[in-house]
C-alpha cells in the first residue's frame, strides 16, 4: 500500500505522486485505489496540505509559437492581477498549507478566508506554490464535472482555447511567453485541475535541478 496525495487511471496506467512528481505504473499492477480526499477546511492548522498537488506535470511541450496571447512583459500569470515571480510578501492574506521537497522546496500557500472562486467558477481549492520567495505555480482543484465545465469555460475566456490533447480527452494546454498552463479532468475519479507556472522561473529551476 502506498499513500499520495492523488492516484487515477489513465489509458491504462496508474498515476500518482510521488516527491513532487508523476509515477506511471501499469494497471494490472494496481488491486485497487482507495480515496479518501480531506477539505482543505476540515484538517487543523499543523496538518494542513494541499490535498494534491500535480506542481510537476512532466509533459508540458514546447511551443514553435504562443497558443494564447501573451502579456506585454511576460511575467503576468491571469489570475488577480498577480504576478509571475511576485514576493510574497507583497500578497495579502495567504496561509502556508505544505511545503512541496522537490526543487529546493516549493511552498504551498492558499487563502484560508477567501471564498474558492476561479473567476466566474466555483471550485474546492486554490495553492499558491512559491519557490525562493517568488510566485512558481498556481493549481486550482475542482470535484464534479458541472464545475470542471465552468472553469474550463472560464479558462478559455480568459486565455483563449486551449489545445486539445484528443477529441475525446478533456485534457488542454496553452504556452506563452510567460506561463505554461494545462486544465484536466478525469472522468474516473470526478476531478480536475487548471495547473499554471511561471517559464521564467522555471527556467532557473531547470538549471538547477537538471533532469
Amino acid at each position: 500500500m502506498y499513500q499520495t496525495p492523488r492516484a487515477w487511471k489513465e489509458n491504462g496506467t496508474v498515476n500518482y505522486y510521488k516527491d513532487g512528481r508523476v509515477v506511471r505504473v501499469d494497471e494490472k499492477e494496481v488491486d485497487r485505489l482507495i480515496q479518501s480526499p480531506v477539505p482543505l477546511e476540515d484538517q487543523p492548522p499543523s496538518e494542513q496540505q494541499p490535498a494534491a498537488d500535480p506542481t510537476y506535470p512532466t509533459d508540458i511541450p514546447a511551443a514553435s509559437q504562443p497558443l494564447s496571447p501573451p502579456s506585454p512583459t511576460g511575467d503576468d500569470s491571469g489570475y488577480l492581477g498577480l504576478k509571475w515571480g511576485q514576493p510574497l510578501s507583497q500578497i495579502d492574506g495567504l496561509a502556508l498549507v505544505g511545503t512541496d521537497p522537490a526543487y529546493g522546496g516549493v511552498q504551498q500557500y492558499a487563502y484560508v478566508q477567501r471564498k474558492k472562486r476561479f473567476g466566474r467558477a466555483h471550485v474546492d481549492n486554490i495553492f499558491y506554490g512559491f519557490w525562493q520567495g517568488g510566485l512558481y505555480t498556481i493549481l486550482v482543484e475542482i470535484s464534479n464535472f458541472l464545475d470542471f465545465m465552468d472553469l474550463k469555460a472560464e479558462a478559455f475566456r480568459r486565455y483563449g482555447e486551449g489545445r486539445q490533447e484528443s477529441d475525446h480527452e478533456e485534457k488542454y494546454r496553452w504556452t506563452d511567453e510567460g506561463s505554461d498552463r494545462l486544465l484536466a479532468y478525469d472522468h474516473d475519479t470526478d476531478m480536475g485541475f487548471l495547473w499554471m507556472r511561471s517559464t521564467v522561473l522555471h527556467e532557473k529551476v531547470s538549471a538547477r535541478y537538471p533532469e
